[in-house]
């Protein structure tokens, strides 16, 4: 045996530890768990209808939910009205990060459980447009019209350039897309469900300065561009997604359900990267969790730790330092199970973000020294890298957990003459003497100072 042998933790229902999650309909404990919850048996794929399908469905037999499926002319005009906006922009922010999620996830975080109907207005505007898919698990007790049974991807299309994009202003397109092309393809069903639930329950019940989902998670800006630096062949690396500690140190997460040889190759690039990377100027280190499915066979062979910590203890011998900077130091692995033992349950290992590390000197489960990732590591950062400006930029991003994410975060992205680079008029008024003891740009009746129209602010 290769893996540590961990003795039991205490855990917890989720319903018993309190949760920063506002919408408690869709908290932790209220939401389906995608793992314990048997919802991908026979598979790990949803069943998915795209728009296309059910028009030719209504076009020949005429069977599809009118409400799903509005004109293309009431869809677009529904998705450019101001009655939910901003959790329309939000629930578009939260595909384009994550590339598939659950009604429930969705509905968490927006902090709106309107979006657990797929029949919503909002929702069923963009899937009749082409721009988003639904779903629904592969359980095959699941029915398409159990809302809380409901799947959401962005369809593979380019409909948001075309039709959205234009109608948002560049607030709004920033705060769904991070400035960053919008996100289609790539999807794996369970893996991406798996990561986004991840994120939410550390949003929910860990102290966490911002979760970023796999959209935010490339090796380029974790790396490269992120730290005004350049990674050498970034190509389309990512982690599945971004914890973010109050102190703004990294930790990478990355979900695997087996360990191949593709998995190995994967270890060593990111060593690599580490290695490269001191953990001062970048604050990045990597969590490996294994997330095999549930219904497997008990037998050793199909739970694919032994070989992650097989084939992680392989690559790390070619980089043999296990200093504390050394990526020994900072990749760890972890396993689903032993973060969440059951369905709906947390357990210390988790709240405390503990995971194995290669750093002792024996050889077999000897060399496997257990760390909390959100306390064992002195993470100080050099003058030049600032780790705070992501947590100070993640609340703009509309896919943030919602209580992540509150008041006016206009000063990020500053006023349209601002980012122009001209100032705003001020011409002489016609009656001076009605403007004393008010300032110029005051509003009037109330004294204040006149704001940005809704649509070009980020407020939430």
């Amino acid at each position: 045996m290769v893996a540590a042998i961990h003795t039991a933790t205490s855990t917890a229902h989720a319903s018993s530890v309190p949760s920063a999650c506002t919408a408690a309909e869709v908290a932790c404990h209220n939401r389906q768990d995608p793992y314990w919850g048997q919802l991908w048996a026979p598979g790990s794929q949803a069943f998915w209808f795209t728009q296309a399908m059910a028009r030719r469905r209504s076009e020949t037999v005429g069977a599809v939910n009118k409400k799903l499926l509005p004109d293309e002319e009431t869809a677009l005009r529904q998705l450019t009205s101001p009655r939910g906006r901003a959790e329309r922009l939000a629930a578009w922010a939260v595909l384009d990060s994550w590339r598939t999620a659950t009604a429930e996830q969705v509905a968490a975080f927006t902090g709106s459980t309107l979006f657990l109907d797929p029949a919503y207005s909002n929702l069923s505007a963009s899937f009749a447009l082409g721009l988003l898919d639904l779903g629904t698990y592969s359980h095959p007790l699941s029915r398409f019209g159990l809302a809380r049974n409901s799947v959401y991807r962005p369809a593979n299309s380019d409909v948001f350039d075309k039709l959205i994009a234009p109608t948002l202003t560049w607030p709004e397109w920033a705060s769904v897309t991070g400035g960053l092309p919008w996100s289609s393809g790539g999807q794996y069903d369970r893996h991406n469900v798996l990561a986004a639930e991840l994120a939410l329950r550390a949003a929910e019940f860990l102290q966490l300065g911002a979760v970023m989902g796999e959209k935010f998670a490339t090796v380029d800006l974790l790396a490269g561009t992120g730290l005004r630096k350049t990674v050498k062949n970034p190509d389309n690396r990512r982690a599945d997604g971004v914890l973010i500690r109050p102190d703004g140190m990294r930790i990478a997460y990355e979900l695997t359900a087996s360990a191949s040889t593709g998995f190995e190759n994967k270890i060593r690039r990111w060593a690599q990267l580490i290695n490269d990377r001191p953990l001062e100027t970048s604050g990045l280190t990597v969590l490996f969790i294994a997330a095999p499915h549930p219904d497997r066979s008990r037998h050793t062979s199909a739970d694919p730790r032994h070989e992650i910590y097989k084939r992680m203890a392989k690559v790390l011998r070619e980089f043999p330092s296990t200093g504390p900077d050394s990526p020994a130091a900072r990749i760890g692995i972890a396993h689903w199970e032993e973060y969440f033992p059951a369905e709906h349950v947390l357990s210390e290992e988790f709240l405390n973000l503990t995971a194995d590390f290669a750093l002792g000197t024996g050889t077999g489960p000897d060399r496997w020294v257990q760390r909390d990732m959100l306390s064992d590591y002195d993470f100080t950062p050099w003058e030049t890298f600032d780790p705070m400006a992501v947590i100070d930029n993640a609340p703009l991003l509309a896919a943030s957990p919602h209580w992540m994410r509150g008041g006016d975060h206009t000063h990020l992205i500053g006023s349209p003459m601002g980012r122009a680079g001209t100032g705003v008029p001020h011409p002489a008024p016609v009656r001076p003497e009605t403007t004393k003891g008010r300032p110029l740009g005051g509003a009037v009746g109330n004294g204040g100072r006149a704001k940005l129209p809704p649509r070009l602010r980020v407020e939430y």
